[in-house]
């Protein structure tokens, strides 16, 4: 892990980041944080796919500015962190204008908030992506390993959600894939994409963002299955949360 610099700026900005990781999990399992969208969307507010588009756009900008000094002479390793973000931003841009389906609005300051968490981590990353590790290893391997099991994982049941509401925007119980053992298996390998990234990186920032990543996911995976066994009566009762057969 590359531990920064502890200037009084990096003291407050990683305390900051400490909190909001160890702070958000327990705020959006009891609903103190709740993020208005999807089956949680407001009933006002702007149009979804607006919404999606706005909040996964903007930290590919936010990635650019960070890391426009040293592109035009960056390493492999610096290109493999900033490839990996890039690709992962630019994926969720082309899903939400092309795969999701949408069935109402998104609150404009849930957009703003996510937009600006994810801008921010989009910069930390690019930013101290100036100072990367200085050899590639067998972690950095898992890292590439795990970040394309993410992307992969991660499609693949959007996919599936996007299929199931084919010609009808109601919520059905998800089937196919990790879908018949959890609800959110798309939240499952979108911290694995992060786990990748943290990889490639070794910043303390990257696996800060990782840990506020997978707490929030993980308290919202919670929230999720609440959702289908209170619309649902039917719902499979062995059915997880996030993580098949134990949460």
């Amino acid at each position: 892990m590359i531990f920064p610099e502890w200037t009084t700026t990096n003291q407050i900005l990683y305390a900051a980041l400490a909190v909001l990781a160890i702070g958000v999990g327990p705020a959006e399992y009891y609903g103190q944080s709740m993020m208005f969208y999807s089956k949680f969307r407001s009933a006002s507010g702007i149009p979804s796919r607006v919404s999606m588009v706005i909040l996964y756009s903007a930290p590919i900008v936010a990635l650019f500015a960070s890391a426009r000094g040293y592109l035009p002479n960056a390493s492999l390793i610096q290109w493999a962190v900033f490839g990996a973000v890039f690709i992962h931003f630019t994926k969720r841009v082309l899903e939400s204008l092309f795969l999701h389906k949408y069935s109402s609005h998104a609150g404009l300051f849930t957009t703003i908030l996510i937009a600006s968490f994810y801008s921010t981590a989009a910069y930390l990353i690019g930013w101290m992506n100036r100072n990367p590790i200085s050899a590639m290893d067998a972690w950095f391997a898992l890292g590439i390993a795990l970040f394309a099991a993410g992307m992969a994982g991660n499609f693949y049941h959007h996919k599936l959600l996007a299929d199931l509401r084919k010609g009808s925007f109601d919520y059905f119980i998800p089937e196919g894939g990790l879908f018949e053992f959890a609800v959110c298996p798309h939240y499952l390998f979108e911290i694995l994409t992060w786990l990748g990234i943290a990889l490639l990186s070794r910043h303390l920032a990257a696996w800060l963002i990782l840990l506020f990543i997978a707490a929030y996911l993980t308290a919202r995976s919670l929230r999720t299955l609440k959702w289908y066994h209170d619309k649902f009566p039917d719902f499979p009762k062995d059915r997880k949360a996030i993580l098949p057969f134990i949460l």
